[in-house]
């Protein structure tokens, strides 16, 4: 007669519980690290922006680059100038906490942190914020 092979119910519930247990403790550093990566993004591409519409600023007389429309704005970032200046960035990146890449442009009173695009540019004072919440547009 042979012996049969294989794990009890209680074997089985056991290892399901231990992987569960560790599930659970593992999660939250997961989240975190997650949030945490996200934040490093967003800090690093604000820096990038801004210095390079500062450099694109110097280099075009003291003017920023065309704000007629999102798409006119970006290729003035990111093609080769007929001067030789740029190209300053690949691409506007997505703002990480919305994903949204598109600049939206306003002047006067500064309404950053509207939700209605991935960042916005003051025209009028020259700042670039995040627009995905107050939070981050004070940044």
């Amino acid at each position: 007669m042979k012996a049969k092979v294989g794990f009890t119910l209680l074997e089985v519930s056991l290892v399901v519980a231990i992987i569960s247990t560790s599930g659970g403790i593992v999660a939250p550093g997961l989240t975190a690290s997650t949030m945490r990566a996200r934040q490093c993004s967003f800090k690093s591409d604000m820096q990038t922006i801004r210095c390079q519409l500062e450099l694109y600023k110097i280099q075009h007389s003291g003017q920023f680059p065309s704000m007629g429309s999102f798409e006119d704005f970006s290729a003035a970032l990111t093609t080769k100038g007929g001067d030789g200046t740029g190209p300053y960035l690949r691409e506007v990146p997505a703002n990480p906490f919305n994903g949204d890449g598109k600049v939206r442009f306003e002047g006067g009173r500064s309404t950053a942190g509207s939700g209605k695009a991935g960042w916005v540019f003051n025209t009028t004072t020259g700042a670039f914020q995040a627009d995905d919440s107050v939070k981050h547009a004070a940044l």
